[in-house]
C-alpha cells in the first residue's frame, strides 16, 4: 500500500470533519439546555459555558480541514496555487488556531481576551471574504480554481464562517443575559427567548450545507 502525502492528507481532511461535525451535536444540546427557562440561571450559565468550552473543537477543526483543503488543491492540482500560497496559509491557520484557543478555552474574560476576540473576529471576517470572493471568482472566470465543484465549495464554507459569526454575536448576548442581574432580564423577554428559534434554524442551515460539501468533495459532480 502506498501512502503518499496526498493520500495522507485525504485521511486527515476526513478525519477533521468528524471532529468538526461530532461535537457540534454537544453544542446543540446544550443550547437546548440554556434555553430551559424552567433551569435556574446558574445551571443555564453552567450549561453555556460547557457550550462554548465543547465549541473549541470544531471550530478548531474548520481552521484545519480549510488548511489541509488548500494542500489537497495544491496537490492535486485543482487550483493554481503556489507553494508559497500554501506555507503562507498554514501560517496563518497557526495564528487562527491560537486566537480560538485562547478565546475560547484558555483566558478567563478580560482585557486581553477581549481584544484578542475581536482581532478573532477581524481574521474570520476577512477569511469569509477571501474564500467567498475566491469562489466566486473562480466560477466566473475559471481560475485560479479550476473545478467548479471546489469552488462552489469555497463558497459554502464562506456561508458556514458566516453562520459561526452570527451564532457568536447570538452567544455573546446570551452571556450578558444570564450574568447580568436578574431582575433586569424578564424571562419571557430576555435575548435567549428571543433569538434560540433562529439559533436553531440557523443550526440546521449549517448541518445541510455541510452535508452539501461533503457531497461535493465526494461526488465531485461538476
Amino acid at each position: 500500500m502506498n501512502l503518499d502525502a496526498y493520500t495522507l492528507l485525504v485521511f486527515l481532511h476526513v478525519l477533521l470533519f468528524a471532529y468538526w461535525l461530532g461535537p457540534d451535536w454537544g453544542v446543540f444540546v446544550s443550547a437546548r439546555r440554556v434555553a430551559n427557562d424552567e433551569l435556574t440561571r446558574d445551571e443555564r450559565l453552567r450549561f453555556l459555558t460547557a457550550s462554548v468550552e465543547i465549541d473549541v473543537l470544531p471550530r478548531s477543526a474548520i481552521v484545519l480541514i480549510i488548511a489541509v483543503g488548500f494542500t489537497l488543491s495544491y496537490l492535486g492540482g485543482f487550483a493554481k496555487i503556489s507553494e508559497g500560497f500554501i506555507w503562507t496559509w498554514w501560517a496563518l491557520s497557526a495564528g487562527w488556531l491560537l486566537l480560538v484557543w485562547f478565546t475560547g478555552y484558555i483566558l478567563v474574560r478580560g482585557p486581553l481576551r477581549d481584544r484578542l476576540d475581536r482581532l478573532h473576529l477581524w481574521l474570520r471576517h476577512a477569511v469569509t471574504a477571501f474564500l467567498s470572493g475566491l469562489g466566486l471568482y473562480s466560477i466566473v472566470t475559471g481560475g485560479p480554481v479550476s473545478d467548479r465543484w471546489l469552488a462552489t465549495k469555497l463558497i459554502l464554507v464562506g456561508v458556514l464562517l458566516v453562520g459561526g459569526s452570527v451564532l457568536r454575536v447570538i452567544v455573546a448576548s446570551w452571556v450578558r443575559e444570564l450574568t447580568a442581574p436578574a431582575e433586569t432580564v424578564p424571562g419571557s423577554a430576555g435575548a435567549i427567548a428571543k433569538t434560540y428559534p433562529m439559533t436553531r434554524r440557523l443550526v440546521y442551515v449549517f448541518w445541510g450545507t455541510t452535508i452539501a460539501i461533503a457531497f461535493l468533495g465526494v461526488a465531485k459532480p461538476f
